[in-house]
């Protein structure tokens, strides 16, 4: 049973399929502006995500969001920095085909210490189309892999990591 009252339950039924609408054509398309449009609507959706993280762990975690994407000649992106050893990276990329190129926006978790390195954690499917969900649940997997750090410290060894158990 959710708390929420059921006005505001179908207000964010009603939203979210605005938001999913208002994507779609944005998303759909792979030119170089519909994408670069996308990755600047990703990194404002990613601020307000960060804002609510911040608002709920306070200063018992750091949390960041790197600048607006900017048409950089490398590729414009920006990231999400937890703490000083886990990071949410988005780019766009550019696939060279016969007929032309087509841009997609890719996504890399990054971790450092011990068994890290960058994951790329998107795109997962065909044409997937970008939601303010979607974004936030990476966000929620980069916290969760951050918590899972903490929990994996043992305290009376002095922080240092544990081993991995099993998956």
């Amino acid at each position: 049973m959710s708390g929420e009252p059921f006005s505001q339950r179908v207000q964010n039924l009603h939203d979210s399929w605005n938001e999913r609408r208002q994507m779609k054509g944005i998303a759909s398309a792979h030119d170089f502006e519909s994408q670069f449009r996308l990755l600047n609507t990703l990194h404002e959706w990613a601020a307000e995500a960060v804002d609510e993280v911040q608002r709920v762990y306070g200063e018992a975690v750091h949390i960041s969001l790197g600048p607006a994407p900017t048409r950089d000649p490398y590729g414009p992106s920006f990231s999400a920095f937890l703490g000083d050893a886990f990071t949410l990276a988005f780019a766009l990329t550019e696939r060279r085909r016969m007929g032309g190129s087509r841009w997609f926006i890719s996504v890399s978790v990054g971790s450092s210490g011990n068994g890290g390195g960058v994951v790329a954690a998107g795109p997962e499917r065909r044409n997937g189309q970008w939601t303010r969900a979607r974004l936030e649940d990476l966000l929620l997997s980069v916290l969760g892999a951050y918590e899972r750090s903490l929990s994996d410290s043992d305290v009376s060894t002095g922080g240092k990591q544990l081993h991995t158990r099993g998956a």
